[in-house]
């Protein structure tokens, strides 16, 4: 795997073989360094621009004079550089896609460590934004769709028990339901019930009573020893026959601090209620020029999953993540 130190400041014909992240006009810095501190909250101030980690910089906003026009993109006023270790793995494998368009941008080995981490931290503020990425050597530019990004997870401090979160969902999308687990049943444990169950009507009134209260006491014991359920999911079919896929609300507490919840007090207890859209085509979902049918039914998936999302967020009071782990404000959700 190569490996070479990061560049200084580029300038010039230097910004050819450095990655840009290219901004529209109504992009703003405080932008820019908001979402960068969603993600990465240790990030300081660098010079200029924000230090990412120990070999690692996002230089910015660039002045492109007529020594570096040629060198970047037009049409794009606000331009950041990546300042990173050049570190890649092999070749990706002929034919493969990515939702990112990586494969195509990086044929000669895939970014990995501090360049991957710099790169998919571009895409993602591009997603956002509405920008673009210009990747260094290649030279392909690659514009994430925002509408890629379609899961939204709320965090909340509260604990929703199935049936009240089914009926909040069943609040904006009525068909849905609690999934089920379609694999087989353990059998429940023997008791003292079950071992004289066919013959218990022939005993005599006293022994009978005294094995049915065996058995119940067995029973209350089981329920006592049972895991307190702590996480669920609930489906909503998207189309009819689920023709445009499936979104699953998922349940649980949270497995991991989130960087973006950084600071609140009740992150510890913070239980997750993960909204995720699963496409008709896995395949499709996978590529970063999808065709028309996964377009058609990703936007019918953005509105179960935001009317679902707004109104979880509404009865828990609690902050919402889009797939690229930044904020949504609740106002640019549909409203329940």
């Amino acid at each position: 795997m190569a490996r070479t130190l990061p560049p200084r400041v580029p300038s010039g014909a230097a910004l050819s073989e450095t990655h840009l992240l290219l901004l529209p006009p109504d992009a703003t810095v405080a932008d820019v360094r908001s979402l960068v501190l969603t993600r990465l909250p240790d990030a300081v101030d660098g010079t200029p621009g924000l230090r990412l980690g120990r070999h690692s910089r996002l230089h910015g906003p660039l002045v492109v004079d007529a020594s570096a026009a040629g060198h970047v993109p037009g049409g794009w006023p606000l331009v950041y550089a990546l300042a990173a270790p050049r570190e890649r793995d092999e070749p990706p494998w002929p034919g493969l896609t990515d939702s990112g368009g990586l494969y195509r941008a990086f044929p000669d080995g895939f970014p990995v460590r501090a360049e991957r981490r710099g790169v998919d931290l571009m895409l993602a503020v591009a997603r956002r934004l509405g920008g673009a990425v210009r990747v260094a050597g290649s030279g392909v530019v690659l514009r994430p769709d925002p509408a890629s990004v379609v899961d939204v997870v709320v965090h909340a401090q509260g604990w929703l028990g199935p049936e009240t979160t089914l009926a909040v969902v069943r609040g904006v999308e009525p068909t849905a339901r609690l999934a089920t687990d379609p694999g087989p049943r353990s059998a429940a444990p023997a008791g003292p019930g079950d071992e004289v169950s066919d013959a218990v009507t022939g005993l005599r009134p006293g022994l009978r009573l005294a094995l049915h209260r065996a058995a119940d006491r067995f029973d209350a014991a089981a329920k006592r020893a049972q895991a307190p359920l702590d996480r669920y999911a609930i489906v909503v079919e998207v189309g009819p026959e689920a023709r445009d896929g499936v979104v699953e609300v998922r349940v649980h507490p949270a497995e991991s601090a989130p960087p973006a919840l950084t600071g609140r007090r009740w992150l510890d207890e913070a239980i997750s209620y993960e909204v995720r859209w699963g496409a008709p085509d896995p395949a499709q979902a996978e590529h970063d020029a999808p065709g028309a049918e996964h377009r058609a039914s990703r936007t019918a998936a953005h509105r179960v999953v935001d009317r679902v999302a707004g109104a979880l967020l509404e009865v828990t009071d609690g902050v919402a993540l889009d797939g690229d782990g930044f904020i949504i404000d609740r106002y640019d959700l549909a409203a329940p």
